[in-house]
Parts: structure tokens; sequence; C-alpha cells
């Protein structure tokens, strides 16, 4: 009888001299494999580096803290094509070039783990997608500041507290922006799928529910008409006492931007999100909330 060895494999691979593992495009190492792609993004995180390219790929480490890499200075600088280091505004700026120079439609799509960063990527896209075009009208002024404020809305009624993200998307989004041959925007179209509609009548402890049934319940203390539709404190509806403790730091009950933004964008953009969440075209977003938590309220006894 032969004894039973039991054999570890091992996977070797060669390491990249030490002078070019913090190149800023990876296409550029002589080893380019999953090893020494995660040790670059290490060596150049520690560096202080968030963004590296693959190619024509943009690959962006979470910094996990606030860096000043996004403001109007680094914008301008992408905007007239004087950076050329790995940034998300280089790869919105050149999307743009390309599409007023070969008159091409472009596309970017941006993906990643939970927390990773897709949402606050896609909002730098729009920043310079809405701060690039030249020739501006009072009309396309006004269709670029509308496609910046859909982004409290969206989060409002479909982002939530997740074990890994405190503000996690559940949902995926779709965003076609169009210009005019001035290379000015003439429109925008938001499009949602994929909503996780469960997460509505069902949290994992730990989770929450949306943000806007936390909003509409905090702000049930100073506006009456929640009152009247009997909204209270989150911890007694079913569907959102699962997980109370605010989020640090403590989002205000249905922040004045959100309530700013919901008038400006007017009631057609309304009707959208009342029929996406509640299937209903009479309700304002405070009464769809406060209506959507009274129901999780009910409970039916088992016979």
């Amino acid at each position: 009888m032969f004894p039973l060895a039991l054999v570890e494999q091992i996977q070797f691979c060669y390491r990249n001299p030490s002078a070019v593992e913090a190149t800023d495009d990876f296409l550029t190492l002589p080893h380019l494999d999953e090893p020494n792609i995660l040790h670059s993004l290490r060596v150049r995180y520690n560096q202080g580096h968030v963004y590296s390219y693959t190619g024509p790929i943009l690959i962006a480490v979470n910094p996990w803290r606030q860096v000043e890499i996004y403001n109007i200075n680094v914008l301008e600088a992408y905007k007239a094509g004087k950076n050329k280091a790995p940034h998300i505004f280089g790869v919105a700026s050149k999307a743009y070039s390309s599409l007023v120079g070969n008159r091409k439609s472009q596309c970017i799509l941006i993906s990643g783990e939970s927390g990773a960063g897709k949402t606050e990527s896609t909002k730098y896209v729009l920043q310079v997608l809405t701060a690039v075009g030249e020739n501006r009208t009072g009309t396309s002024a006004a269709i670029e500041q509308q496609i910046m404020l859909t982004n409290p809305v969206l989060e409002a009624f479909g982002n939530a507290k997740t074990l890994r993200n405190d503000n996690s998307s559940r949902f995926g989004k779709w965003i076609n922006v169009h210009f005019d041959r001035k290379g000015t925007i003439a429109g925008a179209e938001i499009k949602t799928y994929l909503l996780e509609k469960a997460r509505v009548i069902h949290q994992t402890p730990g989770e929450r529910n949306y943000h806007i049934f936390y909003q509409v319940c905090a702000a049930s203390a100073q506006q009456k008409m929640l009152q009247d539709l009997g909204a209270a404190s989150a911890d007694v509806f079913n569907y959102s006492k699962t997980c109370t403790p605010p989020l640090p730091p403590s989002p205000p009950p249905l922040p004045p931007r959100l309530c700013q933004v919901l008038q400006d964008l007017g009631h057609d953009f309304l009707r959208v999100l009342v029929r996406v969440h509640c299937s209903t075209l009479s309700a304002l977003p405070q009464e769809v909330g406060s209506g959507v938590v009274l129901v999780g309220y009910v409970h039916v006894p088992a016979e």
C-alpha cells in the first residue's frame, strides 16, 4: 500500500524590475499578469496615485480619504490637454474630443465591486461632459444643470446602506448625453435598470432600506403633511427598523438640496420616479415614501 502524498501547487511569476513597476500604464510592464498588476497598483497607491492605465482602460483604487485631485484647476488642465496622467477627467475629456473630432458616438463603461467608487466616477464623468462644451446658450446651460441635479434624486431613491458600503447604488444606470454639432449638450436621458426591488420589503441585518424612506421619517417631526400621512420614526416601521442608526455623517432629513432638485426638475421627472418605485402617478415623492413605509407597518397574523 502506497502512502498518499498531498502536493500543493504554487504558481511562480517573474517580478518586474523595481524601476518600472510604478509606471502609469501597465501595458509597458515586461510581465503583465495578475500578480504584477496588483503589485504595481499597491506600489502606486502607496505613492499617492489613485489611477492607473492599462492601455485604454483606467483602473481606479478607492483612496478612502479626501484627495485634492478633483478641483476645477485639475479639470481645466485635462480639458486643455495639459495633463496626461491617468485620471477619470482624462478619460472623459478624451471621449468628448473623439466625439467632436471623429463625429462618432462614444461609450464609457464604469464597473467594479461595491464600494469601488462607480457612483462617484459617474459624477466626475458628467462633470467633465457638462463643462467641456463651448458656446453655451441659456438652454444648454439649463440642460447641463439638470443632468447634474439628477444625482441626489437617484441616490435618494436608489441608494442604500449595505454591509460593505454606506451609499451603495442598488441599480444599474445607462446615461445618454446628446451633443449638437457645436459640441454643446442638446439633451440627455437616464435609464435605470435592475433595481433591487426586494430591498423595499426585506433587508439583511445591518443593512438599510433606500435613503428616501429614512429621510421622510426623519422629516416627519417638522412637516405636518407627513404627520397627517402617518409618517413617524423609522424604528416603528417593519420596512425600515432593521437598521436605524444614522449613517456617519448623518444625512439631514429631506436635504434642502434634494427638495430644490425635485422642484427644479419638474413634475415630469417626478412622475417617472413615482412610476418606477410605486406604480402610481398621483403622489408626490414625500407621499410615495410615506405610503410605502405605512404599508410595511401592516401586520397580518398567521391563521
